[in-house]
């Protein structure tokens, strides 16, 4: 489990976590990004860049609380570098500040600060080792173990200074003491739980995390009364967190005679000046390496504004000198040895076939177009696919490639849509239009853009959208002088104060319902002349009809009494 935790709701897929890596230890799972732990040397980098403070980091407050309410005794071994993270007016105005935390005393980690430099002494004077690089930040310490194991035989083999003081601190109150450290780094709260020296300190808090503490408690350190350290004077170790402060030590020990000497800081220069090591370009030096630009003092998890911290610098040397710069002597009696490994993690590096495939599926087939723009967070566009092969990395988290992907597809969509699409802004001059607009105003769009839309169309409806900021829907509008008939939906697009008028064509469908009506109409028409001409001769039937009727009823009848008759009778009837 990583040290560094995320807040899924608040990544937003922006991808400067990736950006600020200097080893590329984070994935992305559901478009959200992960710390990697067998991969992440714990420089903090994406805490201090992630804009929606969506990276979180394992805390130990809840066990300290437990700690303070049970009858252990509690010790604080605290970072030299809290002189430039708290508001006092007096150093140890902060063990008062933490006591009434429910501590119950508070030691300078310099202390150990001062075993590391008589551990690191103790070496170079009694080895032949001649290149020596500094131990004390465990940050470092993960970067050389995670990736130049190479480096491993310069490494100095110490402990760093708050394991040395966690040991000496039980050492001195009892074995059951509970050590807490508190400073800057969130590196420290992976070491206190290696299995290496898991029980040496009880549980570590960040610089933020008791500077929060203090506010929520309303403890104000500089309104107090000064409580005493509870250790030995630790002189010039003091200078320990800031840039060549470690070299300081030493000097002062007595270690560097006739040694070239070098202090790194910065995770890059460090990085830079491994790979130099690595390929031999350096002759023999102590190397002071750092993984934060001057040091401990500007660590992750250090409470307050950055700017803060120059003036700290100041302030650490004048504490320093105040309290003496001699080196103190401690025998402490404590294991100061530690064995670093080969942690490196091995990946599947695809072939350069593989590679190219990759690059291709993003439009790169040719080294040509390869931008090395590390939007995506890593160096090169080669970097890139590799991580992709790896699965580290997605396709899509390349900004040039997606812009493209948009463009095309939005240029796409406005050449073969059939509707006529005007952009313009509040003014009424033409921003944009597509080939549909173009066939329909009879004009080409780079001599369009940039005049006005009235010298085309009439802008009642556009202008009524700028003003009122209210949409347009479904409004047939028709434009004799094109002979078009349009239905439009005019839109007020805000964040770029134009107005997007989006035209579907219908002249062709409104002369179809026309000449659909004439048909209509003239079937109509047709019919009632048919129904005139059937009344007329049905009339002139039923007339015919009555007159034979009349005549063929004499006849019958006559006929009738004929029969039935003699001539005589039928001559005699009435």
């Amino acid at each position: 489990m990583s040290v560094i935790g995320l807040k899924r709701a608040n990544c937003k897929n922006c991808y400067k976590c990736l950006r600020v890596c200097p080893v590329k230890s984070i994935t992305f799972k559901d478009d959200r990004a992960e710390i990697m732990p067998q991969e992440c040397i714990l420089c903090g980098h994406c805490l201090e860049a992630c804009p929606q403070n969506a990276k979180t980091v394992q805390s130990d407050i809840e066990k300290v609380l437990k700690y303070i309410a049970s009858d252990a005794k509690i010790i604080v071994s605290l970072a030299p570098s809290f002189i430039g993270s708290f508001v006092f007016k007096k150093p140890a105005q902060i063990v008062t500040a933490l006591k009434k935390l429910g501590f119950d005393a508070v030691a300078e980690t310099a202390e150990g600060a001062s075993m590391v430099t008589d551990e690191y002494y103790r070496i170079l004077t009694e080895t032949d080792q001649k290149t020596a690089i500094t131990t004390c930040c465990p940050t470092v310490n993960n970067l050389i173990e995670k990736y130049y194991p190479e480096l491993i035989p310069y490494m100095l083999p110490s402990i760093t200074p708050m394991i040395a003081h966690g040991r000496l601190l039980k050492k001195r109150f009892g074995a059951a003491t509970k050590v807490v450290f508190i400073g800057p780094c969130i590196a420290k709260i992976e070491e206190a739980d290696d299995v290496m020296h898991a029980n040496d300190v009880d549980a570590v808090l960040t610089f933020d995390e008791v500077a929060n503490w203090f506010e929520k408690e309303g403890i104000r350190p500089e309104e107090l009364e000064e409580s005493p350290f509870e250790d030995a004077e630790p002189g010039i170790n003091r200078m320990y967190p800031i840039t060549d402060g470690i070299i300081a030590s030493l000097k002062e020990r007595g270690g560097l005679e006739g040694r070239k000497v070098m202090s790194i800081d910065g995770i890059d220069r460090c990085i830079d000046l491994f790979k130099a090591l690595k390929n031999g370009e350096l002759e023999p030096c102590v190397i002071e390496a750092n993984a934060c630009k001057g040091g401990c003092i500007y660590g992750p998890a250090v409470h307050g504004n950055r700017t803060k911290r120059f003036q700290a610098v100041f302030d650490i040397r004048e504490y320093t000198e105040e309290n003496g710069r001699e080196f103190p002597k401690i025998d402490a009696g404590v294991e100061m040895h530690k064995a670093f490994i080969d942690k490196t993690k091995t990946d599947d590096i695809p072939d350069e076939e593989t590679i190219r495939s990759i690059l291709a599926s993003i439009g790169k087939d040719t080294p040509e177009k390869e931008q090395n723009c590390g939007f995506c967070g890593y160096p090169s566009c080669r970097d890139k696919a590799i991580a992709v092969y790896q699965k580290k990395a997605k396709l899509y988290m390349c900004l040039p490639y997606m812009s493209e992907m948009a463009q095309s597809l939005s240029n796409v969509i406005l050449a073969e849509t059939p509707n006529i699409i005007i952009a313009v802004d509040t003014d009424m001059v033409i921003q944009e239009m597509n080939l549909a607009a173009e066939k329909a105003l009879k004009t080409k769009r780079y001599l369009a853009i940039g005049r006005y839309l009235y010298e085309f169309i009439d802008t009642s409806y556009f202008e009524l959208v700028a003003q009122t900021h209210e949409n347009i829907t479904d409004k047939r509008v028709e434009y004799p002088q094109y002979d078009l008939v349009t239905l439009q939906n005019i839109t007020y697009v805000p964040d770029q104060k134009i107005i997007i008028g989006i035209f579907n064509d219908i002249t062709e469908e409104v002369e179809q319902q026309d000449k659909m009506y004439k048909l209509r109409v003239d079937t109509v028409d047709m019919a009632q002349k048919v129904i005139d001409n059937q009344m007329r001769v049905a009339q002139q039937i039923a007339s015919l009809l009555g007159e034979t009727t009349a005549e063929t009823k004499v006849t019958l009848t006559k006929l009738k009494d004929m029969i039935v008759y003699d001539d005589d009778e039928v001559g005699s009837r009435p």
